[in-house]
């Protein structure tokens, strides 16, 4: 899918759903929702430690409104959200520890 279609799709900006895409911007959990709906995957998905490989095929091929090119640079960007987030998981469990020593 084109951003545009799907930043439609989530009722925001090109721009902002290109942040997202580009891991400037942290979607919410709700919105984590929306785009895994969109895609057609469950948000799950986002967080596997290891994803599937997607198998697409020649360049020109057209699905639905998407690329070979935009479905990939799409996975791309979901990888690097997923690690993203298991770095903010590291991060927050390692806070949570720190605030715990200090409670006591």
């Amino acid at each position: 899918m084109k951003q545009k279609h799907v930043a439609d799709e989530l009722n925001i900006s090109e721009s902002a759903y290109s942040k997202i895409e580009r891991g400037i911007t942290d979607p919410s959990i709700g919105r984590l929702e929306q785009i895994a709906k969109i895609l057609g995957v469950t948000v799950s998905y986002f967080f596997q430690e290891t994803m599937p490989p997607v198998k697409l095929e020649e360049e020109s091929a057209q699905y639905g409104f998407a690329l070979k090119s935009d479905l990939e640079a799409i996975i791309i960007n979901i990888r690097h959200l997923k690690e993203e987030m298991a770095v903010l998981k590291k991060d927050m469990a390692s806070m949570h520890q720190a605030y715990a020593k200090r409670k006591k």
